[in-house]
């Protein structure tokens, strides 16, 4: 027996799952908060005399998916970016408030760079908050001047007040997931697999999927950054001439769950 598809209301999308080439996968995304599929076609009129309407020629049909995920998907910022993501040891830069008591201090992170200049620069917080004397590292500790000892975290500074806050920007080495955005990369062409949940006019459920074979995936996006909710944009092109040849821009099928 079909499936009756006549009356259908999608009521979630489910995720969106994604694909190189090779058939590995790029990203999901599961907390989609919305999306569209748009369908576009160019029709040209065949005009007459006196530009009566003779007939009309239909072309160019192209789809766009479009997508706002709740979370940051890492593989789908790499696909949007052209680029993957790397697993390793990299630099973040640590901001540290230290307080002196007997002209030394410690940093609460090792910090990494050329030795004797790990650091570089210390400021003296003043009373109201804001920066005020800049100290630079060097072989010796004396006025205007600190040292640092990576092995034990220690600065050293002359002459300076117990309680004396400084405060350092210094690079450290973290355990993490980098995605750079390479100026001679571009976005990927991915094949898409578009997971949602359909209701009939009785309440029956169905599962659906939308495959997109080629999906060439926008390098314009923006992450909402702030506010009250984050949202990562995505947004990707349908292609014809998918792997096998196929002229179809996507693929609807509606099952029983």
């Amino acid at each position: 027996m079909g499936v009756d598809v006549s009356k259908l209301i999608i009521t979630e999308v489910a995720q969106i799952t994604a694909f190189n080439n090779a058939g590995d996968l790029e990203f999901i995304m599961d907390e989609v908060q919305n999306g569209t599929i748009s369908n576009t076609q160019e029709k040209f009129d065949v005009q007459g005399r006196n530009g009566r309407k003779l007939a009309s020629l239909k072309k160019n049909k192209a789809v766009t998916v479009t997508a706002t995920n709740g979370v940051l998907v890492g593989g789908a910022l790499a696909a949007q970016t052209g680029t993957e993501v790397e697993q390793g040891t990299f630099n973040v830069r640590f901001t540290d408030v230290m307080t002196v008591k007997d002209n030394k201090c410690m940093t609460a992170r090792t910090a990494v760079g050329t030795a004797g200049a790990e650091i570089g620069t210390l400021y003296v917080k003043n009373a109201n908050g804001s920066l005020g004397e800049k100290l630079d590292q060097d072989a010796a500790a004396a006025a205007g001047t600190f040292t640092y000892d990576p092995a034990t975290n220690t600065v050293t500074v002359d002459g300076m007040d117990d309680g004396t806050e400084l405060v350092a920007f210094y690079d450290v080495e973290v355990e993490s997931a980098r995605i750079s955005n390479d100026s001679e990369k571009y976005s990927k062409v991915l094949k898409l697999y578009i997971d949602v949940a359909l209701q009939d006019a009785c309440g029956v459920e169905y599962a659906g999927q939308v495959i997109i074979q080629k999906a060439d995936v926008s390098g314009e996006f923006e992450l909402s950054l702030g506010g009250d909710s984050f949202a990562h944009a995505f947004t990707a092109d349908s292609l014809a001439g998918g792997c096998g040849g196929s002229t179809n821009l996507w693929d609807l099928i509606v099952y029983g769950v």
